[in-house]
């Protein structure tokens, strides 16, 4: 098991609320021990532990919820290997890998 962070934004438009609840649903499945094991104090960000690759719960985020890659953005973050992956349109990629320093 590995520990992980994702942040995200749905966009805002008729469908935002679909979505954005499909999301966090999948995000409770992908986590072990579902929703009390999620740290998500904060808006569009949790921290858990899962199974898998930062490459791996960002597909199965993706595929298993109503996420839109076409305009929603999720960045997913593997705190054990430094390692993330993302989906959506990322305006600043070269600004994220540089913040992150990987």
């Amino acid at each position: 098991m590995a520990h992980f962070i994702v942040t995200f934004r749905i966009a805002s438009d008729s469908g935002y609320q679909e979505r954005y609840d499909s999301f966090v649903e999948q995000v409770y499945k992908v986590a072990v021990g579902g929703i009390g094991s999620t740290w998500d104090e904060t808006t569009s960000f949790f921290s858990f532990v899962a199974v898998g690759t930062a490459a791996s719960v960002c597909n199965e985020l993706y595929m298993k919820s109503s996420f839109d890659g076409s305009k929603d953005i999720m960045v997913i973050i593997e705190l054990d290997s430094r390692t993330k992956a993302t989906k959506g349109p990322i305006k600043y990629a070269n600004t994220l890998n540089g913040t992150l320093g990987f």
